[in-house]
């Protein structure tokens, strides 16, 4: 498979990172929520902010992760990674604890990072201004996904709320060595194209075609479903779903030309016209 993964997020912590581990050497973990804002896209017209998870549990920047505070404005270039996870909840029922198994997560990890400013003086002024400082100074990059990848799926349209899109997974290989994570080889996004994107890939891409997609980090929450393995009840329990959502995406190989479609288009005509003669 094709391989490229870069991010770059500049955003403002929307609280205090999470700190697991604390005081044991080497394995120490940083989590934090950042705030950004995507640009803007034909066809596609839901929420401007987006709030990306960032993970880190290396030993170069974590004792400036740790000291980081809310309304801290960061710039990370880094990778996303997908981790097959298992996800818990409790049945309001009986109360007994269920778990999803090979649930995915979804988040940033750190290969550079700095400190650009903090945003709380903004936010006591005005509680809307660290948000208008991004949409301001920020919005070109911070939210940007750049991946090369292979298409895996077969590109279909489907409706999401009141948009149609164009749905397909690409496998990305893997390039950055991260040390906690040697058995993970390669990763596998959702494209969510929209507006007349959708309709070049919907009409260009097929599997194995490789592309370079210019994208966004979005998260969505959902109402996950689960049956209860003690009652018996079906619930269902809040989760997170992350899409990648397409600024741009350039075909590099074996895709579909529009010679290959005008004549897929003239053998079905063909094929027509022989059944209805026959």
């Amino acid at each position: 498979m094709a391989q490229h993964n870069q991010t770059r997020h500049v955003g403002f912590l929307i609280q205090n990172p999470t700190i697991l581990n604390e005081g044991l050497e080497g394995n120490e973990k940083v989590i934090m929520q950042l705030r950004t804002i995507r640009r803007n896209i034909e066809g596609y017209n839901d929420k401007q902010f987006e709030d990306v998870i960032v993970y880190y549990d290396g030993t170069e920047f974590i004792d400036k992760m740790k000291a980081l505070k809310q309304f801290d404005l960061i710039d990370i270039k880094g990778v996303f990674n997908i981790l097959t996870v298992d996800k818990s909840s409790v049945c309001p029922i009986c109360g007994h604890t269920n778990v999803k198994y090979k649930g995915s997560s979804t988040f940033i990890y750190p290969i550079s990072f700095s400190k650009l400013n903090n945003v709380q003086g903004s936010f006591e002024y005005d509680e809307n201004l660290p948000e208008t400082i991004l949409r301001k100074h920020y919005k070109e990059v911070s939210n940007q996904v750049l991946i090369v990848g292979t298409v895996c799926s077969k590109p279909e349209m489907i409706s999401n709320g009141r948009l149609k899109c164009c749905r397909y997974k690409l496998g990305v290989d893997r390039k950055y060595y991260i040390k906690t994570q040697t058995e993970l080889t390669a990763d596998y996004p959702w494209i969510y194209s929209y507006g007349k994107q959708a309709e070049r890939d919907y009409r260009h891409l097929k599997e194995g075609s490789v592309v370079l997609v210019d994208s966004f980090i979005h998260t969505r929450q959902v109402d996950a479903k689960i049956t209860c393995e003690k009652c018996g009840t079906d619930y269902t329990y809040p989760d997170v779903v992350t899409d990648f959502i397409p600024y741009s995406v350039e075909y590099f190989g074996n895709y579909k030309t529009d010679e290959d479609i005008a004549l897929e288009e003239e053998l079905k005509k063909r094929e027509l016209i022989s059944l209805m003669n026959s």
